[in-house]
């Protein structure tokens, strides 16, 4: 009897993983929407393009159409139990036959992922290339194109490891780049931009989640940890626009943070206790974050706030983030943030209930200078690369050189900003935050528990 049930499991067993596999190859053909988050409508067209150029063809046995559409219906949570129990021959049976297009699939592991999109990456930017040259004066195209390169060369840095955990079809695309290993991490940071920062900073918004992952070992963080340079939505033009004032891109894009916080603790659910989750929002990428933590709980530890273009009234609190640990910080030299504030609360006000940290420089340290989250890359900083050489005055280009390298974001490499940051978002960090604003608690220690 024991035995006939064994057998009954072993094949029950096979069944899942070609059912998955096969399921998955299938909807490939569907449209690369079902492995998409819901964003702006994917390109059709360019998935169908990738799909053609990669040989993918569906599996149309009839046995498999009830888990065509479970897959569909089916939650991180889901997806996650259907990988473990697949076992090993089975993981591996999926991981040779899953589309590229299955990267963005919620609930599967990090590493896989990061393979998959890397294929869709190469595939999609080969094809952006070919539309290019047949319609070379497309906007559209050539800003996708360039949006597809700057997420390549902001995956080339090979210490630590970087993870392409999504990548989608929008016009433009969007992405979230890993500096750290997801599937092994003890501390996760989730970076969210501001207005003006799209896939075409990659590289550069990716350096400010590696500053931060720097910072973070300097206080004490663990070795096993990761910042996610994550570009899950479409942000408001900065100013002269006052889109920013909106709470519509906000409301878009905070689903999306939602969905992927939860799809991480579906790959990591025996890890809730001992896996420290953190959330930092720049300009009004802390609008978005406030709509996003006030929807659900999250088992967030620590929210910071940075140059923060406000928190939805309707939100209210520090306390109805579900995290632990609140932080704002604003530069007295940043002339933006508070253009997105007519409408929304400072999270720095006393009644808020944030700790307030400085940044406008400590012993040491440097003050932020502005609004910009990070101004300063090896090419930023070389006075001879393509950036400053469109300066065709010399005497200009000096000057707007010097003072470039005497300004400061948020998240540049030895600011105040970048180091209170770290010891709110690092577990017991060696570390004090400086030029706190007493809220409550004492001046070397965390705050209360929310």
């Amino acid at each position: 009897m024991a035995a006939a049930a064994r057998r009954s499991a072993r094949r029950g067993a096979r069944m899942v993983r070609r059912a998955f596999a096969f399921a998955l190859a299938a909807l490939s053909i569907v449209g690369i929407a079902i492995f998409t988050p819901p964003h702006a409508a994917p390109g059709v067209e360019a998935s169908e393009s990738a799909l053609s150029a990669e040989g993918l063809g569906a599996h149309p046995d009839p046995d498999f159409e009830l888990w065509l559409t479970s897959l569909r219906e089916s939650t991180p949570a889901e997806v996650a139990q259907m990988w473990t129990e697949a076992g090993p021959a089975g993981q591996k049976e999926i991981r040779d036959t899953l589309p590229p297009v299955a990267g963005n699939l919620d609930g599967l592991p990090y590493s896989l992922r990061d393979t998959l999109n890397r294929r869709a990456l190469e595939i999609r930017t080969a094809l952006t290339r070919q539309r290019l040259r047949t319609s070379p004066t497309d906007a559209t195209v050539a800003q996708t194109l360039a949006a597809y390169e700057a997420i390549a060369k902001a995956l080339k840095p090979a210490k630590p490891r970087r993870q392409l955990i999504t990548l989608t079809a929008d016009q433009p695309p969007l992405a979230a780049i890993s500096v750290g290993n997801l599937d092994t991490a003890e501390n996760v940071t989730w970076q969210v931009p501001g207005m003006g920062t799209y896939t075409t900073d990659m590289p550069l918004w990716t350096l400010a989640a590696q500053n931060l992952y720097a910072a973070q070992g300097s206080v004490g963080a663990p070795k096993k940890r990761a910042v996610v340079a994550w570009m899950g939505y479409l942000p408001p033009p900065p100013p002269p626009s006052i889109e920013a004032a909106r709470g519509f891109y906000a409301e878009r894009g905070a689903p999306h943070l939602v969905r992927d916080l939860q799809a991480f603790r579906a790959v990591r659910p025996a890890d809730r206790e001992a896996v420290t989750v953190n959330v930092v929002g720049h300009s009004y990428g802390t609008t978005l974050v406030g709509d996003a933590l006030a929807a659900d709980d999250l088992g967030v530890e620590s929210v910071v706030f940075l140059g923060s273009a406000g928190i939805e009234t309707a939100v209210g609190g520090a306390q109805a983030l579900h995290a632990r640990a609140v932080y704002a910080g604003e530069s007295s030299k940043d002339p933006q943030a508070s253009l997105g504030r007519f409408s929304r609360t400072d999270p720095r006000a006393p009644a808020f209930g944030a700790t307030v940290f400085g940044c406008d420089g400590a012993a040491g340290l440097r003050a932020v200078t502005g609004h910009a989250p990070i101004l300063h890359s090896a090419w930023n900083d070389d006075i001879d690369s393509s950036l400053w050489a469109k300066i065709r005055d010399l005497g200009e280009r000096a000057r707007r050189f010097i003072e470039h390298r005497q300004n400061f974001g948020y998240l540049d490499a030895g600011t105040e900003a970048l180091l209170n940051t770290a010891s709110a978002t690092t577990p017991n960090a060696t570390r004090a935050l400086s030029h706190l604003r007493d809220s409550g608690e004492q001046r070397t220690g965390r705050p209360p528990l929310y």
